[in-house]
């Protein structure tokens, strides 16, 4: 099982992309459904990626995903932002969450349910994919690098909508 404690470390970890994800700019599914992107993080501490889906025809149904690989359990998602798909329902608490929201691996959805990101808040400040990144990215603690591994000032391609 993977603690609160190790999850709060990751997410909190200093981690760097090496190159800007632009969102406009995703590859098409293999069935033309979805848009897709990943890439790996630099990080000292943990080996960490990103994921992003989004819904072609419905843009405001994404999810972009900080994927934490264990080494026990393997991959497995520590985080996760998702658009507005229709609502979200914490099923120990019986909470029904509408509108985008953020979903966070914790122990007792490990202990209890299939799904060990299955708990989420509502999320705020945020209403499409571009804005959602932004908050991604300071919540993960990720930034950009140069190619000679040097920090720059974060260069986003987007803006908030």
């Amino acid at each position: 099982m993977i603690t609160d404690n190790t999850v709060s470390k990751v997410i909190a970890a200093k981690k760097y992309l090496r190159r800007v994800i632009d969102l406009d700019k995703l590859a098409l599914s293999p069935d033309g459904n979805f848009r897709l992107g990943k890439a790996n993080l630099v990080c000292e501490e943990y080996e960490c990626r990103i994921m992003i889906r989004q819904n072609v025809d419905r843009p405001a149904n994404f999810s972009i995903i900080l994927i934490y690989r264990d080494p026990i359990d393997g991959d497995v998602a520590v985080l996760r932002f998702n658009g507005d798909h229709g609502g979200h329902t914490n099923r120990l608490e019986k909470e029904r969450i509408r509108g985008p929201h953020i979903h966070i691996m914790t122990e007792r959805y490990q202990e209890m349910t299939t799904h060990p990101d299955g708990y989420a808040i509502p999320a705020r400040g945020y209403k499409d994919i571009k804005g959602a990144m932004i908050q991604f990215m300071e919540l993960a603690n990720i930034s950009y690098r140069t190619e000679n591994g040097q920090k720059r000032l974060e260069e986003y391609r987007w803006t908030e909508s």
